[in-house]
This record gives structure tokens, sequence and C-alpha cells, in this order.
């Protein structure tokens, strides 16, 4: 395509070479590839107004052979577009949408156009205060799998889990109903865990339904479970919380911790 004549007015469907930015392959002046997540959002940008829906087919159709993926690679591209502050819930967010359907509840920046995609390129959500607040309430362990920062996840010694925080329900889920997001919707989550739960599952535990089924367990166990409830995590040993200290050590300090043990055991 040839670009476009200086005296015309520009465009805004069009990067300076006069392509339309959902056609892009490299961004504009370099040999960099132009990647599925700003062809998407500039596609839905000039085509779709708040409120209006769109289908998966839909895009594949607008955008042809330049969008490729299976579904689920395409749903984690439009999940990618939530950092840039755009809201495009889906049916699992809200029910009342078709499957394989998405509304365009907000525009957010428009991350073809590099100056306000590097504003706010994967900044985080949330305050170090926060973040410090949240984990330290949730024991500095991931509420969905229960790994704890640095530990290896079962069955993979060579793993060593990272601690983020994450919402419950996620933000289009609350704001479709009208309700608030407050520092109770955050909770510890560990690295994998984020990256899917909260917009791959329906919506956590619900006080009435947990309530139902611990009414049907025995008096013992409901003694135990107390414990656990006010404490925040099932029992843990003296041998377990030894562990969780002697962890965070360094690498020089866990091997001199090693001399000690062994010398408190008797061992040459």
């Amino acid at each position: 395509m040839l670009p476009m004549d200086a005296d015309e007015p520009h465009d805004e469907q069009r990067a300076p070479d006069g392509t339309l930015w959902w056609e892009l392959s490299f961004w504009p002046g370099t040999k960099r590839e132009f990647g599925q997540e700003p062809k998407l959002g500039a596609w839905i940008w000039f085509h779709k107004e708040v409120g209006e829906t769109f289908t998966m087919r839909e895009l594949r159709t607008a955008l042809g052979p330049e969008i490729v993926g299976e579904s689920e690679h395409l749903n984690r591209r439009l999940r990618k577009l939530r950092e840039f502050e755009w809201i495009i819930p889906s049916y699992k967010d809200d029910r009342t949408l078709p499957q394989d359907t998405y509304r365009l509840e907000t525009k957010g920046r428009r991350l073809w156009l590099q100056d306000e995609r590097k504003r706010s390129n994967g900044a985080p959500k949330f305050s170090q205060r926060t973040r410090r607040i949240v984990l330290d309430r949730d024991g500095s362990r991931c509420k969905v799998c229960g790994v704890g920062d640095g530990e290896s996840y079962p069955g993979e010694p060579g793993s060593k889990a990272k601690l983020t925080i994450g919402h419950r329900v996620p933000q289009e889920r609350l704001r479709s109903r009208g309700a608030a997001d407050d520092i109770d919707n955050w909770r510890t989550e560990c690295a994998r865990c984020n990256e899917t739960v909260r917009n791959e599952l329906p919506d956590p535990e619900q006080y009435d339904e947990v309530a139902a089924e611990i009414k049907q367990l025995r008096k013992a166990d409901l003694t135990l479970l107390l414990s656990w409830l006010r404490t925040g995590e099932r029992s843990r040993s003296k041998l377990d919380r030894a562990y969780d200290r002697a962890r965070k050590l360094s690498h020089s300090e866990n091997e001199k911790l090693i001399g000690y043990v062994e010398k408190l055991l008797g061992h040459n």
C-alpha cells in the first residue's frame, strides 16, 4: 500500500504508511513483529462501540490469517488487553452472554500507539503496600494451591514458586454486577495460578455453600477445622515452621545450617 499523501488528513485507523493497524506485520519503521494484542485492540476500537458484542468467529473473519491459533490462544490475547485497562467480559464473566461472545465495556489504552502502550506496559494495578498487606495476611502462601514462596511444586524438585497477588473475583465480573473491588477481593497467588485461575474458574466459594458442607462434619473435625481457620492455615509442626524459615536463607547460610544440623545429629 502506498504511503498517504502528506496533505491529506490522517486516518486514525491507519499506520503512518497507510496500512490499517490490524493489517500491519511490523511496528512502523522497524522489523519488530506487530503482535496480536495491538491488532485485536485496534480492530475492536474502530469497529465496536462500548456496549456492543462480538464473537471469536467475527474476529477471525475480520482479521483473517493475521489472527492465528486455537480459541484459547486468542482468549489469552484478549485477556492481555486488560493490562491496558480494557474491560471485555466473556461468558465466563457474565452468564447473560452467549458462549464464545464478548462485550466491550471499556476501551482502554490504544496499545498500537507506542506512547500509550509504554504508559501502561505491564504496570501492576496494586501498590507495594497492598501487596505486603495481602501476603502477610495470607501467610505468604498461594490461596489456590497452597505453595509457599520459593518452594518447589509437587513432583517438580527443580521448580521454585513465585508469589504475587490477584483477584478472587475478576474485576470485570464485579463491575458487571455493580460490586466494588476492595482489598478483601485480593489474595495471594503463585505465578502459575495467577496466570489462569481468575478468568478460567467460576466464582470462588460462597459462605452459604461452605457452611452447609461444614455442618456435616464430626465434632472432632470441627474442632480441628476451627484451629486452622483461626490461624489461617492447616496446623504446621515446629519442623514445618523451621523449614519454612531455613529455606529463605542464602545458599551459603543454607550450607552452614546443613553442617550445624549434622553436628547436632552427631554426624562426622
